[in-house]
């Protein structure tokens, strides 16, 4: 690609293996090539920051496109509610989505997560709560946009953030009462989101990350959650995604 005479001070963008990514210094004319690699045993640091310490990968300049699904749990802002009607706060979730990357880490996603659990229905008769013997089945269906940032790959992890608004669906019925009626509400929510992406080749990733989410108004009109004076159908969420294309 080029040389360099012996003594000649560049910049370090990376480091792969054995090999520096290095910019071509300023000369006149200027050097017949713009980015190259060298090899380490040819280099001597002259700054703690540009040598050996260096474990930032360059990014690749391509756009990216690809498909995921995740697996992982909810921990409800309105915990009270969800423990009483479901036994507990803390429920599993799952979810399918597509993202598309920019070559200078800008990204944008759209993915579609689905929770159901069934417990009991819960009756509030004053000061007291009663739990009846009968199933009552919650289905919480969000789908969001995210758009984010993506960092570069350091020490083998690609870190990101981001944040969006949802569509959330709020399914409750008993499914074991003839006749009984689907409650259905849809509400609007907002949500940020981090974590930490792990390549494993050219076409599969992994990734977990951690989603906090409001959605004001979601539940709370009556019942337990009126009782409990929770209001908030957010909460924070945890998943294991599996990444695949490029």
């Amino acid at each position: 690609v080029g040389a360099v005479e012996a003594g000649t001070a560049l910049t370090i963008l990376g480091k792969v293996d054995d090999y520096y990514f290095v910019r071509a210094p300023q000369s006149d004319p200027p050097a017949s090539w713009e980015n190259g690699w060298i090899l380490v045993v040819a280099f001597e640091a002259v700054n703690r920051k540009s040598a050996s310490e260096s474990t930032q990968t360059p990014r690749d300049g391509k756009l990216k496109i690809r498909g995921f699904g995740n697996i992982g749990g909810v921990l409800f802002t309105a915990s009270d509610s969800f423990e009483t009607i479901l036994g507990g706060s803390f429920n599993s979730a799952f979810g399918i989505g597509g993202q598309v990357v920019l070559p200078m880490g800008l990204y944008a996603q759209v993915s579609y997560d689905r929770l159901r659990d069934t417990g009991s229905r819960a009756l509030v008769s004053g000061s007291q709560i009663f739990t009846l013997e009968i199933p009552n089945r919650i289905t919480v269906t969000p789908i969001l946009a995210t758009v984010g940032y993506q960092g570069q790959k350091t020490s083998g992890v690609v870190p990101y953030f981001g944040g969006g608004v949802g569509w959330y669906t709020l399914d409750e019925e008993s499914p074991s009462i003839p006749g009984s009626e689907m409650l259905s509400s849809q509400h609007m929510g907002y949500h940020v989101v981090g974590g930490a992406e792990f390549p494993l080749s050219r076409w599969i990733s992994l990734a977990g990350e951690v989603q906090w989410a409001t959605v004001p108004g979601g539940i709370g009109d009556s019942g337990v959650s009126a009782y409990f004076e929770e209001s908030d159908l957010g909460g924070t969420t945890f998943r294991f995604k599996v990444l695949f294309g490029r």
